[in-house]
C-alpha cells in the first residue's frame, strides 16, 4: 500500500524548516570565516556591516521558522480568558512599550476557544507594528471584543501611521512591506497573524477608516459555547 499524501501544507511546513535549518549552518559558518578575517584587519566599518548582514539574515530566518510553525493547525486548544493571552503578549513587549510611552488599553474580553500561545503572539505582532509605525504622537493602542454570530470579533486599533486602503489586502502577503528593506522586521508579522486566526477557524482584515491610525480586526471561536 501506498503512504498516504501529506497535505500541501505539511509539505511546506518541512521545506521551510528544513531550509531555515540548512541556511542556519551556513550563517554560521559565514559568520566564524568573517570573524578570522577581520582579526587582524583594522575594518571596523566592514565588520559592522557583516555583523549588520548576519543579524538581519538571523531575524528573516526567525521569522520563516516562526511562519512554518503556524502553517498546518493551531496547536493544543482550550478555553481561556483572552486577557491572559494580552498579558502574555504585554509582557513580551515590556521594552517597547516603556521606550515609546504607548498607552495600551482594552476593554471586556472575553473567554474563547484557542490556543494561548499563538494568540498571544498575534496580538504580540499586532501592537508590535502600532509601536513600529507610531508617527510623531505617543502610541496609544486599545484592544476590544464583540459578540458576533460566528463567534468574537476582536479589533486592536491605534493612532499611528495609517496604511493606505489599496495595501490593506497585500500585507497579509509574507515580505511585502510598504516602507522597504530600511524597516527593521523581516516583513511576516501580518502574515504569521493571518496564519494564526485562520488555524483557528477566524479570519483577519484591516478595517478601512479615516487616518490617522490602523484598525485591523479578526475572529475567533467563542469559549463555553457562546
Amino acid at each position: 500500500m501506498l503512504p498516504a499524501k501529506e497535505a500541501p501544507t505539511d509539505e511546506m511546513q518541512q521545506f521551510l524548516q528544513s531550509a531555515v535549518h540548512d541556511l542556519r549552518a551556513a550563517q554560521r559558518r559565514t559568520g566564524i570565516a568573517a570573524e578570522l578575517l577581520l582579526q587582524d584587519a583594522d575594518q571596523p566599518e566592514l565588520a559592522a556591516q557583516i555583523k549588520d548582514g548576519l543579524s538581519k539574515t538571523e531575524e528573516l530566518l526567525t521569522g520563516i521558522s516562526r511562519y512554518a510553525s503556524v502553517l498546518t493547525h493551531p496547536g493544543d486548544i482550550s478555553i481561556f480568558p483572552f486577557r491572559s493571552a494580552l498579558r502574555f503578549a504585554l509582557a513580551n513587549l515590556d521594552r517597547e512599550i516603556r521606550q515609546t510611552g504607548a498607552v495600551i488599553s482594552a476593554g471586556e474580553l472575553p473567554e474563547i476557544s484557542g490556543n494561548r500561545d499563538r494568540l498571544a503572539e498575534l496580538l504580540q505582532h499586532l501592537i508590535h507594528n502600532s509601536l513600529k509605525f507610531k508617527g510623531s504622537a505617543t502610541p496609544v493602542v486599545e484592544i476590544s471584543a464583540a459578540i458576533i454570530p460566528e463567534g468574537w470579533r476582536f479589533s486592536v486599533s491605534d493612532n499611528g501611521e495609517g496604511i493606505p486602503a489599496k495595501y490593506h489586502d497585500r500585507l497579509f502577503i509574507p515580505f511585502r512591506r510598504l516602507q522597504g528593506t530600511d524597516v527593521p522586521g523581516a516583513g511576516l508579522g501580518l502574515a504569521i497573524s493571518r496564519k494564526i486566526v485562520e488555524a483557528h477557524g477566524g479570519r483577519i482584515w484591516i478595517e478601512d477608516r479615516p487616518a490617522p491610525g490602523v484598525t485591523i480586526c479578526f475572529t475567533l471561536p467563542a469559549g463555553n459555547g457562546d
